[in-house]
């Protein structure tokens, strides 16, 4: 495992047509590896981050003014590494009253809505193959969604969350409750 950990939150919403998963764009900057990618909002542990989670939160907080009180977590997925042999641990929440959106334009350039409805397993398609450090190769997985890529980690973690890893179907269940009252 990498010395930087990093966390990210998969946030949901309630939406008149449906429960909705919250998305940046990130701007363009040079020092950035991750620079004009779509992702979930989240970062690098910081010294007075307590756990990952509260590194979820303070990001989400701090990218997308998502206070840490109105969500609740519904689950925590697996690690996952990025290209940059960054470890990434995701959480999933749903996102109660929710509230207003206020990007940050030093860390967000756009925000998205993607129906929840829409991620099914015909969604993902194969952007190419990559290795990581221990030799073991693995699909890039890539959708389109309001004219912008979402491809690697974020797809990754999509498709994994609610679709074919171990908790798609706790979760997926989670938030038809939540959506329901």
């Amino acid at each position: 495992m990498s010395s930087r950990r990093f966390a990210v939150l998969l946030p949901i919403l309630a939406h008149d047509d449906g429960p909705r998963i919250l998305l940046m764009k990130r701007p363009e900057r040079e020092t950035d590896p991750y620079s004009g990618q779509v992702c979930l909002p989240g970062g690098a542990l910081e010294v007075d981050d307590a756990s990952l989670l509260d590194c979820a939160l303070r990001e989400a907080d701090e990218e997308l003014g998502i206070p840490a009180h109105s969500v609740e977590i519904i689950s925590e997925l697996q690690w996952q590494e990025t290209g940059f042999k960054h470890e990434v641990k995701p959480f999933v929440g749903w996102i109660h009253n929710p509230p207003e959106i206020r990007p940050n334009p030093a860390e967000v350039e756009h925000v998205l809505y993607l129906p929840v409805s829409m991620i099914a397993p015909g969604l993902f398609q194969e952007r190419g193959t990559w290795t990581n450090a221990g030799g073991e190769k693995r699909e890039l997985l890539t959708f389109r969604l309001d004219g912008y890529e979402v491809w690697g980690l974020t797809a990754r973690i999509l498709e994994n969350g609610l679709n074919s890893g171990p908790e798609a179907g706790s979760i997926r269940r989670q938030i038809d409750t939540f959506s329901k009252s």
